[in-house]
């Protein structure tokens, strides 16, 4: 397709290419088991539920049978995602559908590595636009969003806030 006449103007973005995956990491002092279990099983200690869930104060989320779903204080129930694949310590791939349904879901993958003994890396990579509505907006909200999800689960695990790091996508 030609360029713009105007050097201003913004490249008409590929259609058949899909948004680049949001990557983030962080650091914990802590082994990946115990990593594991703070993100999955204590999820409804540190989840900045206000900020960033359904119902709001009151509410609680976590992971129940094969979802993760946010229960509010009147035990209203909406379920975020579906678990594709649970590796006890190590993996957490999850069909991620927050407000939309599961027919429109992102794949958000939430893995745990062991750097030292005593402490783990946790790499979350949320891809799938091309399955949302409005991917690239959708895309953009969460790339604002993970960094400061992740430094809240820093926190609550003893880590540095700061140790979030985004990475970008590869080629």
């Amino acid at each position: 397709m030609a360029s713009s006449l105007f050097s201003h103007a913004p490249e008409p973005s590929d259609p058949g290419k899909p948004a680049a995956p949001i990557i983030c990491e962080v650091s914990v002092p802590h082994p990946r088991e115990q990593a594991f279990e703070g993100f999955t099983e204590l999820i409804h200690l540190w989840w900045p539920i206000v900020d960033y869930g359904v119902f709001g104060e009151g509410a609680h989320l976590e992971f129940e049978g094969r979802v993760l779903a946010e229960t509010s204080d009147r035990d209203e129930v909406e379920i975020w995602a579906d678990i594709l694949e649970w590796q006890l310590g190590a993996l957490i791939q999850l069909s991620w559908h927050r407000g939309s349904g599961p027919s429109a879901a992102s794949r958000l993958e939430v893995a745990f590595e062991a750097d030292r003994p005593e402490s783990s890396t946790v790499r979350l990579v949320h891809s799938g636009w091309e399955n949302v509505p409005a991917g690239g907006a959708a895309r953009e909200e969460y790339a604002g969003e993970w960094p400061e999800i992740l430094a809240k689960y820093a926190r609550f695990m003893g880590g540095i806030r700061s140790s979030v790091r985004t990475i970008p996508p590869g080629p």
